[in-house]
């Protein structure tokens, strides 16, 4: 059987499948996914709410403390606040002495409540202090329809509705001359409020301003009431005294008498199945305890029966269709799917058979194009893999042409030389010239240190690709071991007349690092500046103290490096010139040998190159320090002094 008809008849089989299952499932679970649904969706609104008026709460709060600020300047700006004891006034069942601000009467004032409510929008009040009570004297609040003129505040407990613990906490905050912040039940609204004590010239309190802004407004109730859960749920709001400051049939009445709204008094947060005006209801009610009011949402079972079964009716019927529809796509989905894989197989018998141009152009965003993609990598991989494998075969062909290079020209010279003594001692008569022995000992005795530093430089790279080189660290003086080192080779390099110049800014530096390994560096670097200079050409070797670390550079006049050539010197086996057209000898190791062992010091290494006017290497060293108990107590012979052996060594590539 073909991919493609098993690719049909799964398809059919699954969408029938799916399609029962469906159908059982959702006769089962739509009436409690209804359920949890909608609970979830009440909860929800509820919290949102809850978040709004919160939120709202602590915007209005902010606005209070900013515009009571701007009413106490703006009083203060109309002059001296005080009292005019010559004058009465009558304010309600009160009779009183003005208040001023400046030349302004304060006392039964509505020009001034009127410019407040129209630029910030505020409920306002003015009180004066009088016989232990703040009396009402200005306001733009209402009660019944008129101004509350002649409402108080005090701290006597009595049958006057204004007289409570939030009155009398606030009126003992103004005697105190301090601000009063909070929330209040001011007649049915519930307010967000500042007071701000007045003083006059003295300092005295004489009485006080307010300012407040109603929690729940005109359009947080209009927002409320047009909140719709499904088609008949809506969200109500109610005090703690069961009265409805927000519905959209009943705002105004008390339901306090009922047992749901005695629950929800009680419960304060949750979820609530009740019967209301004999309709089965779900609510979702919360506290919000700053304004001292409960928001509840509310649904209708009915309307969540009859969501339930249009959603089962509709499932099934759009199943059916679907079925249909899954038949047909099925036909068309098998031909798409099969049509890349074929074309993609015809693509890999290709690369089987070694064809590496082959190039998958199937770019669709499905699982096949993926694979196509994926093919398309394996074949650029592979591609880069065999271009990988000719570069290595090709480097390790140069890396067997150097070492057989450095191995056949130092065999070649011993093996002329020995030769030559072979025909001294067979040739008993002929007289042997002491001058010309003694050179032709110096060619051997050259070559050989050429093969020990050829021979050398490999266990140690072998030594560092395994991990076996360890470093010796010892406190010492890094100047003297570099100055020693570098006076050390003078007469050498003289000797193939260069000019080599040692200079510091710093005379000591005692620091951790391991002498041999430094030795090494050194001498490597002075004899590739010795090789690539001209007679009469300078080397200069400087340390700069960098307090943390040290530079070292070796800085010459010779032959430079090509810029296209700089990123090369330090990798292994590669030299700048190629090897039928060398003018100077050596295996490539070096540079790389250097930059390992700087590297194990937690170093770097860089260099400067100008082509035809010279280069620099410089090389930077952290300062620190090996513990004493690993630090030997003195230097051995060897440490001492240079041994003259490794001169000769690292030297051994320069012919005269």
């Amino acid at each position: 059987m073909s991919i493609k008809s098993k690719l049909i008849i799964s398809y059919v089989l699954l969408i029938v499948f799916s399609v029962s299952i469906l159908g059982f499932l959702i006769g089962n679970k739509s009436h409690s996914s209804v359920f949890h649904e909608v609970t979830e969706k009440n909860q929800g609104t509820v919290e949102l709410i809850h978040n709004m008026v919160s939120v709202r709460n602590d915007l209005l709060s902010e606005k209070v403390w900013t515009d009571l600020h701007y009413i106490e300047e703006l009083l203060n700006n109309l002059g001296e606040i005080r009292i005019d004891y010559e004058k009465k006034v009558q304010v309600g069942n009160y009779t009183l002495p003005p208040l001023y601000a400046g030349n302004t009467n304060l006392t039964l004032d509505t020009a001034l409540a009127q410019k407040i409510e129209k630029s910030i929008g505020a409920i306002y009040s003015i009180f004066l202090l009088q016989d232990d009570q703040l009396i009402r004297i200005s306001t733009n609040m209402k009660f019944n329809g008129k101004r509350a003129i002649g409402t108080k505040l005090s701290i006597h407990n009595s049958s006057d509705n204004n007289c409570n613990l939030d009155n009398c906490a606030i009126y003992q905050k103004i005697i105190n001359k301090e601000t009063y912040y909070g929330s209040h039940l001011v007649n049915t609204d519930w307010l967000i409020t500042g007071y701000q004590p007045l003083l006059d010239k003295n300092k005295n309190v004489i009485g006080a301003i307010a300012l407040g802004y109603k929690g729940i407004n005109p359009y947080l109730e209009k927002t409320l009431s047009n909140i719709k859960i499904g088609k008949t749920g809506y969200v109500y709001v109610m005090n703690s005294k069961g009265n409805v400051l927000v519905h959209p049939k009943i705002k105004g009445e008390n339901i306090s008498s009922f047992a749901f709204s005695q629950e929800i008094l009680k419960s304060k947060n949750g979820i609530i199945e009740y019967e209301f005006q004999e309709v089965y209801k779900m609510a979702s009610y919360k506290y919000f305890e700053p304004w001292d009011l409960y928001i509840i949402a509310t649904a209708n079972y009915d309307d969540l029966k009859s969501s339930s079964m249009s959603i089962l009716k509709t499932t099934l019927f759009i199943g059916i269709l679907v079925s249909l529809i899954c038949v047909i796509v099925s036909l068309f989905v098998a031909n798409t799917l099969v049509r890349p894989l074929n074309k993609l197989k015809n693509y890999m018998e290709s690369v089987s058979k070694g064809d590496l141009s082959v190039h998958s152009d199937i770019t669709s965003k499905d699982e096949i194009g993926i694979l196509s993609n994926s093919f398309n990598h394996m074949l650029t991989e592979n591609k880069r893999l065999l271009q990988e494998v000719i570069k290595q075969d090709h480097i390790k062909t140069e890396f067997f042409s150097n070492i057989s290079h450095e191995l056949k020209t130092p065999i070649h010279m011993i093996l002329s030389t020995t030769q030559l003594f072979s025909f001294y001692v067979k040739n008993e008569n002929q007289p042997i010239d002491p001058k010309k022995s003694n050179h032709h000992i110096h060619i051997i005795n050259q070559n050989c240190y050429r093969l020990l530093r050829l021979v050398n430089n490999l266990i140690d790279i072998t030594k560092i690709d395994s991990g076996y080189m360890q470093l010796n660290l010892r406190n010492d003086n890094l100047i003297e071991v570099i100055e020693n080192l570098t006076l050390s080779t003078v007469e050498y390099v003289q000797s193939k007349e260069r000019i080599l110049i040692f200079d510091t800014d710093v005379e000591e530096k005692f620091m951790a690092f391991d002498e041999e390994k430094l030795e090494r560096i050194m001498l490597n670097l002075i004899s590739n500046a010795v090789k690539f200079t001209n007679p009469k050409d300078q080397i200069q070797v400087n340390i700069y103290d960098k307090k943390d670390k040290i530079e070292i550079s070796i800085k010459d006049t010779g032959i430079g490096i090509p810029e296209n050539k700089i990123d090369k010197i330090f990798e292994r086996f590669k030299q700048v010139d190629p090897l039928l057209n060398r003018s100077h000898e050596g295996s490539g190791i070096g540079l790389s040998l250097v930059k390992s062992l700087v590297e194990m010091h937690d170093g770097s290494i860089s260099v400067k190159s100008s082509y035809g006017k010279g280069t620099e290497f410089i090389i930077t060293l952290p300062v620190k320090f090996a513990l004493e108990k690993d630090t030997p107590l003195q230097k051995d012979d060897f440490s001492k002094n240079i041994n003259e052996e490794k001169i000769k060594i690292e030297f051994s590539d320069i012919y005269s």
